[in-house]
């Protein structure tokens, strides 16, 4: 009676730990990054400045001269059948989206998108809702002048990077948003949850892209990829 008493003892503690765990459970409090607050053009986008969601700053650098950009814009359009760069701005998802967050890497420069923590403390997350963007998702499925239509063996990836506040990488998550290896032929077309618990106590994330399709100029492939949802313990 006493060791069947002491088996029950022990089982129930071992349920105590596993429901305490700091890093599991539905138990921990999460809050959302949502870009709901963001002011858009009259268009449906914008692109033109560093957008702060408390406790985030997801950086935007825009060059007024050449109307070009780097880091992050803001949308709520979803033209999937426009395949030219003046649809950059698009997810590639018909469902109606809310307002979501568009990274771009600037592959030849190297140049990530980063978003980091504003008060300097460093946070974890636990997920992001990722999503193509259309004009890298028609270059994959119909190939362009300066890019390859995706064939056996092809693949285009996402890469999250993060970091501590002594700049060392804390961890690194691929999300493959075409993979067209091993028999597949996948072009991610809607809102697809992505795990990024892994990445660890971080103070910022770096968001570059690669692909199967590169060249002397870096990759080929249109490197964008669209963002909702950022979760994490705050």
């Amino acid at each position: 009676m006493m060791k069947y008493l002491k088996s029950i003892v022990l089982a129930v503690a071992a349920m105590v730990v596993v429901a305490c765990e700091p890093n599991g459970g539905d138990d921990v409090k999460t809050e959302t990054v949502t870009f709901s607050n963001v002011m858009l053009f009259e268009n449906g986008y914008m692109n033109q400045k560093t957008y702060t969601e408390e406790p985030w700053i997801f950086v935007n650098e825009y060059d007024a001269t050449y109307g070009s950009w780097n880091g992050f814009a803001f949308s709520t359009l979803n033209d999937t059948k426009t395949a030219t760069f003046e649809n950059q701005y698009s997810v590639f998802c018909t469902e109606t989206p809310s307002t979501f967050a568009v990274a771009y890497y600037e592959s030849y420069m190297k140049n990530p998108a980063v978003f980091r923590v504003a008060d300097g403390q460093v946070r974890k997350l636990r997920s992001v809702d990722v999503c193509n963007a259309t004009y890298p998702a028609l270059t994959m499925r119909n190939g362009n002048a300066w890019s390859k239509k995706f064939a056996s063996g092809d693949w285009f990836k996402v890469i999250f990077t993060g970091y501590d506040v002594y700049g060392k990488v804390s961890g690194t998550v691929e999300f493959y948003a075409a993979d067209f290896r091993n028999g597949k032929s996948y072009i991610c077309s809607e809102w697809t949850k992505v795990d990024l618990s892994s990445l660890g106590a971080i103070y910022k994330v770096e968001i570059s892209m690669d692909s199967s399709d590169t060249g002397e100029w870096g990759v080929n492939t249109p490197c964008y990829i669209c963002l909702d949802n950022l979760v994490y313990i705050p």
